[in-house]
């Protein structure tokens, strides 16, 4: 099982770059970077309640939903405004250098997060040699904007 996540992980990571392309020729072609986003999020969700009526997703019922805090549902508009700037930097950044920052921003917060817990993540303090890789992780994407 370990084997078919990893590899799927994988998968997951190459793909990355690859939506916010098609994305970004989607936006160009209606001249629009919001409704490209909200098209990519249409086909999403259209995929993902397939995928939920082939697998027999039970719904949850409204009391479980209505239970969980009122930031959980903030997650849909988190994924809204990444798919937008991805779409948006995409064309004039380049495939390496947004994948670059995105993940300089990811070790950034992840760091964070870690240290302080944050979403009933195991607390991992920071140390130096934490800080030294996300440090090397945006000299990374400086090289990669600057050559």
């Amino acid at each position: 099982m370990d084997v078919i996540l990893l590899t799927l992980t994988v998968l997951a990571g190459c793909l990355m770059p690859v939506q916010p392309a098609i994305n970004a020729l989607v936006a160009q072609g209606i001249n629009s970077a919001y409704l490209a986003a909200f098209f990519s999020f249409v086909v999403g969700t259209l995929a993902l309640g397939l995928v939920c009526v082939t697998l027999r997703q039970p719904w949850p019922d409204t009391r479980i939903l209505a239970a969980l805090p009122w930031w959980c549902w903030t997650a849909g508009t988190i994924g809204a405004f990444f798919v937008t700037m991805t779409i948006v930097s995409i064309p004039r950044l380049g495939a390496m250098a947004v994948m670059a920052l995105l993940i300089a921003g990811q070790m950034i917060m992840s760091l964070v997060m870690d240290h302080y817990g944050w979403l009933g993540l195991p607390q991992h303090s920071i140390s130096p040699l934490r800080v030294l890789g996300a440090v090397l992780l945006l000299l990374g994407v400086f090289l990669i904007r600057r050559f």
